[in-house]
This record gives C-alpha cells, structure tokens and sequence, in this order.
C-alpha cells in the first residue's frame, strides 16, 4: 500500500475540500527558542503515518483538505493580503494555519478581522497560549511573537470580543496593558485547572454564540504544559492538560462560528520523539471529526 500525506484526506480540487490547509514556515520572531519554522514540513511527514480515523474509531473519509503549500512571511502586509484572499475566495471552507511563531498570527488575524468586516461579523479572537502576547514591543521589536494581541487590539478588534486561555506566563508591561483593557476576558491556566473545562465552555458559548460573530482561534502549544509538550520555544510549566484543550477546542468549533485556526509554536529541533507534533496532528483529527460531525448537523 502507498501511504500518502494525510492518508486519503487531500484532495487536488480545491472546490472539493471542505478544509484548507495552509504552512507559514516562519520563526525569525521568536525570542527563546527556534525551530517552529520546520512545523509545517514536520507536521505534513507524520501525517504519512496517521489512518483516516479520530480516537474513537470515527472514519474521516469526508474530510477533504487542499494543501496550499506554504507561504513567505518575509512580508507580513503580503502574507496578510494572501491569505485574506483564501479567506476571500472560499467562505466555505474550515482554515487550518500551521506556523511558525506565534508572531505569524498578526497577518492572519488581520486578514481575519477585514473579512470579517466585510460580511458585517464582529471579528472575535479566542487565544490559547500560556502567554498573553500583549506587549507593544518585545526585544526591539513590534512584530514579536509577544506582540500580537496588542497588534489586534491596535487594529481595531475590540477587547471584549478577545479571550485569553491558559495564561501564566506574564512581562510587566503585559499587566499595564490590561488595566487599560479591562474588557479581556482573561482565564489563567491556574483558573481552567481549578475550575475545568466545561464552565468555560458554557461562559464562552453563552457570550459568542450569536451568528453576528465570526471567531478565530489561535493555537499556541505552550498552552499545553511542557509535560505533554516539551517542543516549543518557551515552555513554562504549569500549564494545561491536553485532553483538557482538546475537549475546549472542539467544543467551541462544535458551538461557535470558528471558521479559522492557526497552531503555532510547535519547535520539532526542540521536540522529544516528536511528541509535540504528534499532539497537534491529533489534535487536528479531532477537529476534522468536530467540523464533519458540524457539517451533518446543517
């Protein structure tokens, strides 16, 4: 048998797919630890090795993904403009954006917000990261990959239309930031462990359910703690339980307009046994089953 990328799922029509899949091999933004900008290539190789099914045995025959290949980040005003443009010309597919540092996500969350604009949605991000990536400027820089939340709010996203998930690790400017935002809705990892998950979803299903957002959600996997992945650039311990994003993930898919998501941070060269990739691949197949399971309920 010829085993190839995601197994079946790829399709070479992209009117076919119902999933675009997109690589930003970019991490000249991360300030610890590099290596994200091989996430894209490392993520399409382990695919070879996964079978067309989610964990409980559900075959993901529907999913079809058009791979766009993977795009130049020198530019983020280009790299912006490109994918609003994916975003443009098909509004009915489910976007998957692999990086990269998180910093990729200023592009992509601003070509999310003038799509959004356009269809008259408020544009709303749900970021799961351990950190709030609200600096202005970060080691000199305005496009850190500590920075792009407040490039969003910059934009023009409103803060109560922003959630952060996870939170733990925190810079001095970041706490002055958010006393002049006090609309954050902010749950640090500490309070998703104390409380659980489901409370969150119910509190966040109940605030974005209306049809007059359009929701993003951007997925940095220092979230998850180092326990389960060790390969990213700034781990920091404390943190999330995988089955616990999971379940927060799918659920909001499940409930909520989400029509874009980008997994970030995922650094192989710093990785043991690929485990962090492997997490976000599967975390993925989890999603294909959510959005199939989504698209049957229509």
């Amino acid at each position: 048998m010829v085993l190839n990328k995601f197994r079946g799922l790829i399709t070479e029509n992209k009117e076919e797919a119902n999933v675009l899949l997109l690589g930003v091999p970019f991490d000249n933004n991360a300030s610890i630890g590099k290596g994200a900008s091989l996430a894209p290539k490392t993520l399409r190789e382990l695919s070879f090795e996964i079978p067309p099914l989610d964990m409980y045995g559900n075959n993901l025959s529907k999913t079809k993904i058009f791979d766009l290949g993977d795009y130049d980040a020198s530019n983020f005003d280009e790299l912006s403009e490109k994918i609003y443009q994916d975003l443009e010309s098909v509004n009915d597919k489910f976007h998957i954006i692999l990086g990269g540092d998180h910093s990729i996500a200023i592009a992509s969350e601003r070509a999310f917000y003038k799509k959004a604009i356009e269809e008259g949605k408020e544009p709303v991000i749900i970021h799961i990261d351990a950190h709030p990536d609200i600096c202005d400027e970060y080691h000199g820089s305005k496009y850190s990959h500590a920075c792009p939340i407040k490039r969003a709010l910059d934009l023009g996203y409103q803060d109560k239309n922003i959630t952060l998930i996870g939170v733990r690790g925190f810079e001095p400017q970041e706490i002055e930031t958010f006393k002049r935002h006090p609309m954050l809705d902010v749950y640090k990892a500490v309070d998703v462990n104390k409380l659980g998950v489901e409370p969150l979803l119910l509190l966040l299903t109940a605030k974005y359910s209306n049809p007059k957002y359009k929701v993003y959600i951007s997925y940095d996997i220092d979230a998850n703690d180092p326990a389960f992945a060790p390969g990213t650039g700034t781990p920091e311990a404390f943190g999330l339980k995988s089955i616990d994003i999971l379940n927060l993930i799918v659920g909001l898919i499940s409930h909520l307009n989400v029509t874009t998501m980008d997994f970030v941070e995922i650094a192989p060269p710093l990785d043991i046994n690929n485990v962090t990739s492997w997490l976000a691949l599967k975390t993925m197949y989890e999603i294909f089953h959510t959005l199939e399971e989504k698209r049957g309920n229509k």
